[in-house]
């Protein structure tokens, strides 16, 4: 079995302060050792069980000693990129033709192959189908996706991120980073793409960095630049517009006509024409355009009344992407667009967080009120809306299929960070040369800024008025643990400004502990307080006086404790911990956080009991805790009462942080839970009718169920993603029954280490799309019925036995189908 070394990281060294703490601390020196000793030998039997539990890291990244360096690589890079199925319309010819160029393995040197268009000809979307695909994360050992970048470092910095475990140095100078780059990438098989190059001297540099001699490593580049293209060591690969069929099939399912709306064929005709002259065969402006329409009354006279606009003749027969842009833009409705704009302040092509994105929005006050809706609901509205409109893109889905990172289409950016540059709405803090522009030539006062570099190089001057500052976002994301000191300095001289006081946002996620004033409670009307992955230790105490807060997340930061003053946010909604207790020792706290909506990250034990403070929260809608006690019947009780409960995860652990035994009762009552996630032991598994009517994904982990837990949850109607974790069930057997499982679209099966048989009965899980089975050691075969399967899109083996996978690649391959990948054990 393949074991995974686990450094001993601050998370660990936490650990023992703890426990030395909790048993009254060593009397003299010979005894502090011998405690050191006792707690190291804890937590290397602690890494042994988590290395055999095989946890999904994103969901228990702590205990996992998880690297700053692997978080920030999975968060913007790799797996993380998604296209949808609509956006590749066209584009199955130009998939086979290059993923048959990047694995064709008689020429064993490096080889660049570039993909060039025209601006929206669909160059990124096509590349990134293509990075995705099963048969190139089978084919090549690592690889990396950078976004256009027109410095070396940057790119250099990139890929080594993607490619190494370990953190990567800001301060390295390019001849150390391509050093460490060649260490890490020699005698691996590897694939680079590079999005949207411009600059033809980063790339010839960037080749003489890779490594030459190697086992078929490819470089795939897109870009717009014909001389750029010629780089690459076949003819460019020019990516022609769509023709009028698939033009017209994009087209449709943008715009999503409804079933009763019929045009003649004239009618067709006519607009067929037009929408491939307008677009001039471009994807993406056919998506937006349809996207735009799709508002509009599906109906000949309007759409034609759109196609014949006067802004499409500005420029004569030669039209203009942007115009496609500023057209649907300017169709925004007023509500829409300061969502749009919001998203000049990230970076080019950053994924953003749904999450992280739509409570901003609500803390700016972009959200208008609604007496039949929550913030929350009207929100979700708002993104769906820009979504429809085709203006931002999906990069990564949640299990259950709901948008989990977006970001906005490279083009648009472009348009949006000119206006909002060009009105003064947004300061975005780029480079050093900033600190000549910035100073001497001041727009308007400066309301939201965004820092993308060292906040240090900005000119703190009464000139730049910064006095009206309302949101402060950072993404200058430290690649060593050094504390961003600049931060701290900033805040301090802007908080002396007079009206500093308007600060709504103060959005530092992702920043290595940065020093936060601790008169932090001056900002008086603050909404948004983004600590996440900044590892700070403590908050200042001064955060009780923030009475308007409404997020405050420290979700992956240091903090073993909250202040008290936490109870005096009457306006807090979402609330991310990092197993963190919460004092209830005052019994007027019942009283408190009655408005809040997210409580993620909860830790309680039987100095934070439920009925001191958490009985009266009552309006969650997502809530994520881990126990221990004796006896959680008043835990269960509690959760019973949520009725607006959407997301449940329920972790039972003992003194020691291994997961014990897991008490469930009354989810039934649950109407509107859809997620769960359950890690500890189960007596047994609850039956059919005592399962969430409405349950759509569920995740065991470590249940230890003696009994197959497949019949009874294939009878769950609504279920569509099912993860069976770590022993989640420890029978030797597994029986899917025929009929079963009707809505199941992901199946994944982890480390089940007593798995020998599974059986699939025919006419079961008819709607299944992917099977992921990972270090199940013990299992024999593959259910034939798997792969017979209409809709099967991918089933990945992860550190299975080489001859399991031989014998399944074996049965694909009769039936003609790819769709099998193999991968090695996660490192």
């Amino acid at each position: 079995m393949h074991t995974r070394r686990i450094g001993f990281t601050r998370s660990h060294l936490l650990f023992v302060t703890k426990k030395l703490k909790a048993d009254g601390g060593p009397r003299n020196e010979r005894e502090m050792k011998k405690k050191i000793k006792e707690v190291k030998l804890e937590i290397d039997k602690m890494k042994e069980k988590m290395d055999e539990m095989g946890e999904m890291k994103n969901e228990n990244i702590e205990e996992l000693g998880y690297s700053r360096a692997q978080r920030i690589r999975e968060s913007n890079h790799g797996d993380s990129l998604r296209v949808e199925e609509s956006d590749v319309i066209g584009f199955k010819e130009h998939k086979r033709k290059l993923v048959t160029k990047l694995t064709y393995t008689s020429y064993q040197r490096l080889d660049v192959i570039s993909i060039v268009g025209t601006v929206g000809s669909g160059k990124t979307t096509l590349a990134t189908e293509i990075y995705n695909s099963s048969e190139i994360k089978g084919y090549f050992d690592s690889r990396a996706w950078v976004s256009a970048s027109e410095n070396l470092t940057d790119v250099l910095q990139s890929i080594l991120e993607q490619t190494d475990n370990s953190t990567v140095d800001k301060e390295s100078n390019p001849e150390e980073l391509v050093k460490k780059l060649r260490e890490n990438l020699q005698n691996k098989r590897y694939l680079v793409a590079l999005d949207d190059v411009r600059r033809l001297d980063v790339l010839k540099d960037l080749r003489d960095a890779l490594p030459k001699e190697t086992n078929c490593s490819r470089v795939l580049l897109t870009t717009s630049n014909e001389e750029v293209a010629r780089i690459a060591d076949s003819p460019p690969y020019q990516l022609k517009p769509l023709k009028g069929e698939d033009a017209w099939n994009l087209f449709l399912k943008k715009v999503r006509l409804p079933d009763n709306v019929q045009f003649s064929d004239s009618e067709k005709f006519k607009l067929k024409r037009k929408i491939l002259r307008r677009c001039k065969g471009l994807p993406l402006a056919i998506a937006v355009l349809g996207g735009f329409l799709s508002t509009k009354s599906a109906s000949y006279e309007e759409w034609l009344k759109v196609l014949e606009h006067p802004s499409w003749h500005l420029e004569g027969n030669k039209v203009q992407f942007s115009q496609v842009l500023a057209l649907s833009y300017n169709d925004l409705p007023f509500h829409l667009r300061p969502c749009l704009l919001y998203f000049g302040l990230f970076p080019k092509g950053y994924e953003i967080p749904v999450r992280r994105l739509q409570r901003l929005w609500l803390a700016e006050g972009f959200v208008k009120q609604s007496p039949a809706m929550t913030p929350e609901d009207m929100v979700e509205r708002y993104m769906e809306e820009l979504l429809n409109r085709q203006m931002i893109q999906i990069t990564k889905r949640r299990k259950d299929g709901r948008a989990k990172r977006c970001c906005m289409r490279g083009e648009l950016h472009d348009i949006i960070l000119s206006k909002v540059k060009d009105i003064g709405l947004f300061h975005i803090h780029e480079n050093t040369s900033d600190r000549e522009t910035d100073a001497s030539s001041p727009k308007l006062a400066v309301r939201r800024f965004a820092e993308h570099v060292d906040i240090k190089e900005y000119p703190c001057k009464e000139s730049l008025n910064i006095q009206h500052l309302r949101s402060y976002l950072s993404f200058n994301i430290q690649k060593r643990d050094t504390p961003a000191k600049g931060v701290g300095s900033f805040l301090h001289q802007v908080i002396r400004h007079r009206g500093f006081g308007l600060l709504r946002v103060l959005d530092l996620e992702g920043v290595y502990k940065p020093k936060l004033p601790e008169n932090l409670g001056k900002l008086y009307h603050l909404r948004y307080l983004g600590l996440r992955w900044t590892f700070l230790d403590t908050l200042p105490h001064s955060v009780g006086k923030l009475p308007y807060l409404e997020t405050l997340d420290v979700k992956h930061t240091y903090m073993s404790s909250l202040p008290k003053s936490i109870w005096k946010m009457k306006h807090l909604r979402h609330l991310y911990l990092n197993e963190i207790r919460l004092d209830m020792s005052v019994q007027k706290h019942h009283h408190s956080l009655t408005q809040l909506q997210t409580l993620w990250g909860l830790f309680v034990d039987k100095t934070s009991p439920v009925k001191s403070g958490l009985n009266g929260i009552i309006n969650l809608r997502k809530l994520g805790l881990t126990y221990h006690l004796d006896s959680a019947q008043e835990l269960n009780e509690w959760i019973a009462r949520l009725a607006s409960l959407q997301s449940l995860r329920l972790r039972s652990k003992d003194r020691n942080g291994q997961p014990s035994k897991l008490e469930l009762k009354f989810l039934s009552s649950l109407e509107n839970l859809t997620d769960l996630y359950l890690l500890g032991n189960l007596q047994k598994l609850p039956e059919r009718y005592e399962f969430p009517p409405r349950l759509t994904v569920l995740t065991l982990s470590v249940s230890k169920l003696e009994k197959d837990p497949m019949p009874i949850l294939a009878q769950l109607p609504s279920l569509s993603v099912l993860r069976l974790l770590a022993n989640s069930s420890i029978d030797k057997e597994m029986q899917c029954p025929s009929e079963g499982f009707i809505a199941l679209r992901i199946l994944k099966l982890w480390m089940l280490e007593k798995l020998e048989k599974w059986t699939v009965e025919e006419g079961t899980m008819q709607n299944l799309r992917d099977l992921e089975i990972r270090s199940c050691h013990k299992l024999k075969e593959l259910p034939d019925e798997l792969l017979n399967l209409s809709n099967i899109q991918e089933i990945i083996l992860t550190d299975m036995p080489e001859r399991f996978a031989d014998n399944v690649q074996n049965q694909a391959d009769e039936r003609k189908k790819k769709i099998i990948t193999t991968r090695k054990s996660p490192v």
